[in-house]
C-alpha cells in the first residue's frame, strides 16, 4: 500500500473512534446507534478501506467498550468477517447501490456475532433472539441511513479516487 493510502486508513479508523466516542452510550447494548457503522459503506467504494475500519473498530472498542476484551475479540471480529463475506459476495457486482443494500444486509446478519458477546457477557438478560433481533434491527437501520450519506458524501469527495491517487 500506498503511504497516502495508510494515511486514509487511519484517518478512517480515528474518525470511526471518534463517531463512537460522541455517541458511546448508544453504540454499546443490545440497541446499539452506532452512527461510525455507516463508515462500513466505505468499502463498497473501495475495498482498501477495509484496513481502517478494522482497526477503528477495534481500537473504539478498546477505549470505549464496558465489555473488555471480549468485545475487542467479538466486536472486531463482526466487521472483520462482515467485511470479508462482503467482499466474497459482491466481487462481480458493479451497482453501487445494490453493493450497499447487500452490504447492509450482511453487516445486519452478522450482527449474531454481537448478540452472542452481550449474552455471555452478561450485559443482557434477554433471550438471544430477542438480543439478535434488537440488533438486527439496530445496525440494519443505522447502515441503511448511512446509503444516501455516503451516496451524498462520494459525490463530494469521490473516495475510490481518493484512495487511488
Amino acid at each position: 500500500m500506498k503511504v497516502k493510502q495508510w494515511v486514509l486508513n487511519a484517518i478512517i479508523g480515528s474518525l470511526y473512534i471518534v463517531i463512537t466516542f460522541a455517541i458511546a452510550p448508544l453504540g454499546f447494548g443490545a440497541i446499539q446507534l452506532r452512527l461510525s457503522e455507516m463508515l462500513n459503506h466505505l468499502v463498497v467504494f473501495n475495498k482498501k478501506y477495509a484496513y481502517g475500519l478494522g482497526v477503528g473498530v477495534i481500537l473504539a472498542n478498546v477505549l470505549l467498550s464496558p465489555f473488555g476484551i471480549i468485545d475487542w475479540i467479538l466486536g472486531g471480529g463482526h466487521t472483520v468477517v462482515s467485511l470479508i463475506v462482503y467482499m466474497l459476495l459482491t466481487r462481480k457486482m458493479t451497482s453501487i447501490k445494490k453493493k450497499m443494500i447487500v452490504n447492509t444486509v450482511i453487516f445486519s446478519v452478522f450482527s449474531f456475532i454481537i448478540a452472542f458477546l452481550l449474552i455471555i457477557s452478561g450485559a443482557t438478560e434477554e433471550a438471544f433472539w430477542i438480543t439478535y433481533l434488537t440488533l438486527f434491527i439496530s445496525q440494519f437501520i443505522t447502515m441503511a441511513i448511512g446509503i444516501p450519506v455516503m451516496l451524498f458524501l462520494n459525490s463530494k469527495i469521490d473516495f475510490n479516487a481518493q484512495m487511488e491517487k
